[in-house]
């Protein structure tokens, strides 16, 4: 089915042809090469050149990688204007580049309706372009650029940045002006120039973090560029009379000295910045997550309950136990009238910070803020090391964590797993999570809970995740050299997710 946003009307760039961009913005030779400096190209190998008109940033990539001794990054140049589509065709040939026809606020081709293709992107790169997308667009188009990039990768963006709305509505009220002279009603209606706090709320309601102000510059349009490029010979001295009365009318931008008469011609100025926004890893992801998990909600979901309850019932008397991803310490409850050394470990902060409140007096039970990716868990020290719902997690090297687990273990040690047996497990085990509750009487007093366990899940049980069935993990354990298998449970979270016992 082909996205709404693809029937959106065609451009006003598909009339206006061919014409230079940076020249009409004034941009001096610098300023492309200050944004690819942000981008920090080295090692990077995707590149998304997002609205990205003729190609003509592209081009400057490929130039600016020639100089400095940088692999040529594959490229995707995705374009709404068919007519640019085509002139970026034609300039990038003999690069490593796919030019796309396609909009960027569904990430999907324009004539096919299919998927974006070659993401993740390391780099998403636009050009004075945001401004092009109406106000209820933008968001759409935030997500969908933060959807395109990888974990970790970086957005950047060189465009208008206003700070003062009436310098951004003047601004605006003389460049519809152009537009509609020129012949360019959809664009007229459709420019929107973000003010600086709303353009980083929006990035940031996105789920980018590290938004910021790289760099600052001056657009600086001259008049008589910008009539040559958008109006026709026959007319265009009267469009150019029409747009410096436009000018006029700018009462606080000429006071503010950004409009300038010259003459026969105008010099107008405007704010642009060069904004750098990251996606988060998915470590991070997992942790901003779980720092707001209701987690004590999960002690009135039964099958919750039911999987540290059979999980508790393999730790005996006197063992060492390491507990990967320990939450707030529900299984460690269930294991304090037994006279164990217990460790665990959990990257919130917060998590580990409500563990050490509620077992301070207790030695033998200790906790650590740690990433399971990297933390050293010893050779042969433990008893018994669980991880439960934690190696499904985005991020997590799952081969990695399970070696060092068993590395970890004692002969004749146990390591317990569990987790979600695929990306909708959560969505599929949900509703009889919530008739359970309603049975219970317990779904009004913690539907609030129960919706944010729900969005925490949908952020971190992503297609990303680390997936297996029982009979998956099993194989994938003998193969690491933990066996035998001496429990195995495929009942868990009403039958999407699993328990396998293993020893070594």
């Amino acid at each position: 089915m082909r996205d709404a946003a693809l029937s959106r009307p065609d451009t006003a760039y598909d009339l206006v042809g061919q014409y230079s961009q940076d020249e009409i913005n004034g941009f001096d030779e610098t300023l492309v090469d200050r944004l690819l400096d942000r981008a920090q190209l080295a090692q990077v190998t995707r590149v998304l050149d997002a609205m990205a008109g003729d190609g003509n940033l592209t081009a400057r990539l490929a130039a600016y990688c020639r100089c400095r001794g940088l692999a040529m990054p594959q490229v995707v140049v995705l374009e709404y204007s068919r007519v640019q589509t085509e002139f970026a065709r034609v300039r990038l040939a003999g690069l490593p580049v796919r030019v796309v026809w396609g909009d960027v606020l569904s990430m999907r081709e324009r004539e096919t309706g299919e998927a974006l293709p070659d993401g993740p992107f390391d780099r998403v790169l636009i050009k004075s372009a945001l401004h092009e997308l109406s106000p209820d667009q933008k968001l759409t188009a935030y997500r969908a650029l933060f959807g395109a990039l990888a974990p970790g990768g970086l957005l950047v963006n060189l465009g208008f940045v206003f700070e003062d709305p009436v310098e951004r509505d003047e601004f605006a009220a003389v460049t519809r002006v152009k537009d509609s002279l020129a012949g360019l009603e959809f664009a007229a209606a459709q420019r929107h120039f973000p003010l600086k706090a709303e353009l980083f709320a929006g990035l940031n309601q996105a789920g980018f973090v590290d938004v910021r102000t790289a760099d600052a510059f001056e657009y600086r349009i001259r008049s008589e560029i910008a009539s040559r490029a958008y109006f026709s010979r026959p007319g265009l001295e009267h469009a150019h009379v029409e747009l410096q009365v436009a000018q006029v009318r700018a009462l606080n931008l000429r006071r503010m000295g950004r409009i300038r008469f010259e003459r026969e011609t105008t010099v107008m100025t405007a704010p642009g910045e060069i904004i750098v926004a990251r996606r988060p890893t998915d470590m991070e992801a997992t942790g901003e997550a779980f720092r707001r998990y209701p987690y004590e909600f999960l002690r009135h979901v039964k099958c919750h309950a039911e999987l540290l309850d059979r999980s508790a019932g393999w730790v005996e008397e006197g063992a060492d136990v390491l507990d990967l991803g320990c939450g707030p310490g529900l299984l460690a409850e269930r294991l304090v009238s037994r006279r164990i050394r217990y460790l665990g470990m959990d990257l919130s902060d917060r998590f580990i910070s409500t563990c050490r409140e509620r077992f301070a007096g207790r030695p033998e039970f200790r906790f650590e803020v740690g990433d399971v990716n990297s933390a050293s868990l010893g050779d042969s020290v433990h008893d018994v090391v669980l991880i439960l719902n934690t190696i499904h997690l985005p991020g997590v090297d799952a081969l990695r964590v399970l070696r060092a687990a068993i590395g970890s273990l004692r002969p004749g040690g146990r390591l317990i797993v569990s987790g979600p047996n695929g990306p909708e497990s959560w969505a599929r085990a949900e509703p009889e999570i919530r008739a359970q509750l309603e049975r219970d009487g317990l779904l009004e007093a913690h539907r609030a809970a129960l919706e944010e366990v729900s969005r925490a899940n949908a952020r971190i049980i992503t297609p990303r995740g680390n997936y297996w069935s029982a009979e998956g993990m099993i194989a994938l354990l003998a193969h690491l050299g933990s066996s035998p298998v001496t429990d195995v449970e495929t009942a868990i979270y009403h039958g999407h997710g699993y328990l396998v016992v293993s020893e070594v």
